[in-house]
């Protein structure tokens, strides 16, 4: 039987939890240590898109990756409306059968041009839950050294002094959940980040999109604005009651997400706004690495 060594994951966010699930799924002992703030997955939308990641050949073969395996793991791809005013570069990666333009009586007022697609949106507390099948250790770590033997580096925003990567840079966003009728439309209008994403247990409205603002509590004033807008293109939600609001900062790193090994420690950390579109990709990436 072949030997794996144990491996440290550090960082329990979506790729964290992800690459434990597919080390351990590999053979590998895993352990996972993390933090004790909430993670920014938590307050993620879910939906499947390969959104402030960068636009390289890596980001797009991860995340088409991925999509497959998160139906396969129960998060059905359901209709969803791209609206942007230039082509998606990731939608011929869809083909036909997942991607079609949208008819105009599809659209909603005032909007000439979008996309029906066919991706999954995942129940982020479900998911989450789903891959915490290794335990988590609560500490902070103030340097990778502190650990022996293989460590898979996770840690987001963290990895700025954890790595040394002045790449990485917070990219604030903030949400508000509503419970809306059956009937809302899923969909997104990228050009001026305006989504609504119904999931079963509430509707997550956003969202906001600020590089360099590291302040995650939630501005009331910016709730309001948040519905007013998602009201313009889901009338659906005229009377929708607000059931609360998050905001999280996204772990962008100017250049795309690393994934690479340096010596014993193996670095998958800034994915942006689509930790949960790239994770079984990037994962299955470190279990090559991890081998090597």
């Amino acid at each position: 039987m072949e030997h794996h060594p144990p491996i440290t994951i550090v960082g329990a966010g979506v790729i964290g939890l992800t690459c434990a699930h597919a080390l351990s799924e590999a053979g590998h002992r895993v352990s996972v240590v993390a933090g004790y703030a909430p993670s920014v997955s938590e307050v993620a939308g879910g939906l499947w898109l390969p959104y402030a990641s960068g636009d390289s050949d890596d980001v797009l073969r991860w995340a088409m990756d991925t999509l497959p395996w998160l139906e396969q793991r129960g998060h059905h791809s359901r209709p969803y409306l791209h609206l942007e005013q230039e082509v998606p570069w990731w939608l011929p990666a869809l083909g036909s059968h997942r991607a079609r333009p949208a008819r105009r009586d599809e659209l909603p007022a005032g909007y000439e041009r979008g996309w029906l697609c066919n991706v999954p949106l995942v129940a982020m507390r479900r998911h989450l839950d789903s891959l915490r099948s290794v335990m988590i250790a609560r500490a902070m770590v103030r340097s990778l050294d502190e650990i022996s033997g293989i460590v898979v580096n996770c840690t987001g925003l963290g990895a700025r002094e954890l790595a040394g990567d002045d790449q990485m840079i917070a990219e604030r966003g903030q949400v508000a959940y509503v419970r809306a009728p059956p009937d809302t439309p899923c969909l997104c209008d990228e050009d001026q980040l305006i989504y609504v994403l119904p999931h079963e247990d509430a509707c997550v409205v956003g969202g906001t999109n600020e590089r360099g603002d590291e302040d995650d509590t939630v501005r009331d004033e910016q709730t309001e604005i948040l519905l007013a807008r998602a009201r313009g293109i889901a009338p659906e939600l005229a009377s929708a009651e607000l059931l609360g609001a998050r905001a999280g900062l996204r772990p962008a790193r100017l250049g795309g997400p690393r994934v690479e090994r340096v010596d014993r420690i193996i670095h998958c950390y800034g994915h942006g706004g689509a930790g949960v579109t790239l994770s079984w990709g990037c994962a299955q990436e470190v279990v090559k690495l991890a081998a090597g």
